[in-house]
């Protein structure tokens, strides 16, 4: 890949300086020059010695290389990428790093931007018909990763948009690239990936990004190419993408001062309607562009372009030439002559073979297989007076088929109907929907919906049989609770997690209560089977004088949709959390639960007095603990699973001075009538209980 870099303010001067043409990396690359640099780090062409291929090497800036969690995102993201094939989107090879430098190995495209293509012409702009051919090509690759691999790319732009030298668009800044650039662009606390002048206003307003995000920057790229500037780009550009509507292209020219070829009518409507604000009134797929521009649709191109290819060809090639008309006209007649004679000589052989016993046919000795498979048969009485067409060599007979591949069929359906179905992470279509052709054995499949958890089926398929299954999908609760807890160590302190999932199941908020406070954190993710996999980004709230870490997690999800799993590695240690699904608030709590805790087992010892006190949200309120020096009272907060409160206490409110105070996790499990509860606490490896009453 080469081309331009997007900056955003990171310093890449010293990446610059700490390698040179000839140096080998990795035990693998040898670098040859520099192809570009910017805000996400330099990128060199290097020649890959154990694959023996140039290649493009992104450097990570030194900020990324010492995140672990960034670098947590990306390795899983390589993995992603490794499957986004298509011959219009940049292939990602690896991701490779150290403790001092780390970079995506990624395909070399020799050729140049769009956006420098443009510039480098005469009049600064290109003609329709000039970008017709490409643009057929990106929605062909937009299409492929909206529908098949399921990716948003978030960064169209001609700087993204490359051309290599056979002419082929590339796709730039896909998969495990654009992971790098998002991640930057959190660790810069700039907050929203992608560029500005081309961004819509939902993304613009940090929303979750949708294929229409890419539908508005494809409008916004076209515009640029054919007038030379985005549809915004002075000014108060933020204001303007929400508010202003931008002036029809050939409009802009005016304004610019451009002098070209007319723009098509259908072009200004497609892109006007792309750039719209609403995300409804712009089309809603790449198909519909491609359709609305008459370009071949996605998945039809290749054919379709030869064709169109083909009669470029003639007309460059003179055609209209009679004396060549005359040639043509006469080599035609000869050859349709000379084909009836040997469609006839044809036809006439192997009338003459099937009168043959087929004893003579065994003889033969060129042919073996052939025999074998060729059953003799009686010629049809019109065949000796048929006209001598191409079309007799049809009589010949066909081989006998060989024994076919046992198969399976699946039938499936779904509640609600129109559900995407994915085997082997591939697209093969919605229910109802029936397949003909799985192999016998286990298969798995998974079902997604938007608006809808996704569903994974693991199905024993057996041969020449038909599966029947009718699979109900089910909604995510509006919140998911639990408690973080370290694997394999009982002892160490629960944290309290919620999880709140916005209506598209791929993102939302997780709030995790630690005895600072609370930290509340936007996140979003995307599906691979029936895993979420996601990342924290955008902070809502936090305690004041703490840090939050950036964290990758997954979530699992059951069947109907009332529990879950939460997990998350970081530092060599799994943090794991039951998730239960939640329908509201606990209003049947008492506000004061009064009891004594005592260790574990120890019926004779001192008991201390014990006073929960809830606050309206019945989610926190004060703990207080009675001593000979006084009482201690501390606040708490908590979520619920089920009837049981799982807290952590946080802030002092109040303690003696000799009393030293450690803050600890707890759980309060209530009875069916909440009349009563237990209060349950782990500390320094002692169990302590106590048996509470509603005042």
């Amino acid at each position: 890949m080469s081309g331009e870099l997007s900056g955003n303010g990171l310093d890449t001067d010293a990446t610059l300086r700490e390698f040179a043409s000839g140096q080998k990396l990795f035990n693998r690359y040898r670098l040859t020059k520099t192809l570009g640099r910017g805000g996400m780090g330099v990128v060199w062409l290097a020649h890959d010695e154990e694959l023996e291929r140039d290649v493009a090497l992104k450097f990570l800036p030194e900020l990324v290389i010492h995140d672990r969690a960034v670098l947590s995102d990306l390795k899983r993201e390589t993995r992603r990428s490794l499957e986004l094939t298509h011959k219009n989107i940049v292939r990602i090879y690896d991701f490779v790093h150290d403790n001092t430098s780390g970079c995506i190995s990624m395909e070399y495209v020799d050729g140049d931007t769009l956006s420098n293509l443009r510039a480098d012409k005469p009049k600064k702009v290109f003609d329709t018909n000039e970008l017709a051919d490409w643009i057929a090509e990106l929605c062909d690759a937009l299409h492929y990763a909206h529908n098949h691999a399921l990716i948003v790319h978030r960064d169209i732009k001609p700087a993204n948009l490359m051309v290599n030298r056979r002419r082929d668009l590339k796709v730039t800044d896909f998969g495990i690239a654009r992971s790098l650039s998002d991640s930057v662009s959190k660790l810069t606390m700039q907050g929203k990936s992608g560029t500005l002048v081309y961004m819509s206003p939902q993304q613009l307003d940090g929303e979750r990004g949708t294929p229409l995000d890419d539908i508005y920057s494809v409008g916004a790229s076209v515009y640029e190419l054919l007038t030379s500037k985005p549809p915004f780009y002075s000014g108060n550009i933020d204001r303007q993408v929400r508010e202003k509507v931008p002036p029809p292209m050939m409009q802009r020219r005016t304004e610019l001062e451009v002098e070209a070829e007319p723009i098509d009518a259908k072009w200004e409507q497609v892109v006007r309607t792309c750039l719209a604000k609403d995300p409804t009134r712009r089309p809603q797929s790449v198909s519909e562009i491609a359709d609305r521009l008459e370009l071949p649709l996605p998945g039809t191109r290749h054919s379709t372009r030869s064709r169109q290819s083909g009669r470029q060809q003639e007309r460059k090639s003179g055609v209209s030439s009679s004396r060549k008309w005359l040639s043509l006209g006469l080599k035609v007649a000869a050859s349709v002559v000379l084909v009836g004679l040997v469609a006839a000589a044809v036809a006439w052989f192997f009338m003459r073979q099937s009168l043959r016993p087929t004893t003579a046919a065994v003889a033969s000795e060129q042919t073996p297989a052939r025999v074998e498979a060729s059953p003799t048969i009686e010629p049809k009485p019109s065949a000796a007076i048929a006209p001598a067409s191409p079309m007799a060599a049809a009589a010949v007979p066909s081989p006998a088929p060989s024994a076919t591949a046992e198969k399976a069929s699946l039938e499936l359906a779904s509640v609600p109907t129109q559900a995407k179905v994915f085997y082997n992470g591939n697209f093969i279509g919605t229910t109802p929907m029936r397949r003909d052709n799985f192999t016998p054995g286990d298969t798995t499949v998974v079902l997604m919906k938007e608006g809808y958890l996704p569903r994974e089926l693991k199905l024993a398929l057996n041969s020449n049989a038909v599966l029947n299954k009718e699979i109900s999908l089910a909604q995510a609760a509006p919140l998911y609770e639990g408690m973080i807890r370290v694997r394999d160590k009982n002892d160490a302190p629960a944290i309290p997690v919620s999880i709140a999932l916005a209506p598209d199941s791929k993102s939302g908020t997780m709030t995790q209560i630690t005895k600072d406070g609370n930290f509340v954190v936007k996140f979003a993710g995307d599906w691979e089977g029936a895993e979420l996999h996601a990342a924290t980004s955008d902070i809502i709230s936090q305690p004041a004088g703490s840090q939050w870490t950036p964290q990758s997690f997954t979530l699992r999800f059951a069947d109907d949709g009332k529990s879950g799993s939460y997990e998350y590695v970081a530092d060599g240690s799994t943090y794991l959390a039951e998730l239960t699904a939640q329908s509201g608030p606990k209003r049947e709590v008492a506000s004061v639960y009064k009891g004594a805790i005592r260790k574990q087992g120890d019926s004779t010892g001192r008991a201390v007095p014990l006073t929960i006190t809830f606050a309206q949200d019945h989610n926190s309120g004060t703990e207080t603990q009675g001593s000979k020096y006084g009482d201690t009272v501390v606040n708490f907060s908590g979520i619920w699973d089920g009837k049981t409160l799982r807290a952590a206490t946080s802030t002092v409110v109040l303690k003696p001075k000799n009393i030293q105070w450690k803050p600890e996790s707890f759980a309060l499990s209530f009875a069916d009538d909440w009349k009563t509860a237990t209060y349950d606490c782990t500390a320094e490896g002692e169990r302590f209980i106590a048996d509470l009453s509603a005042q």
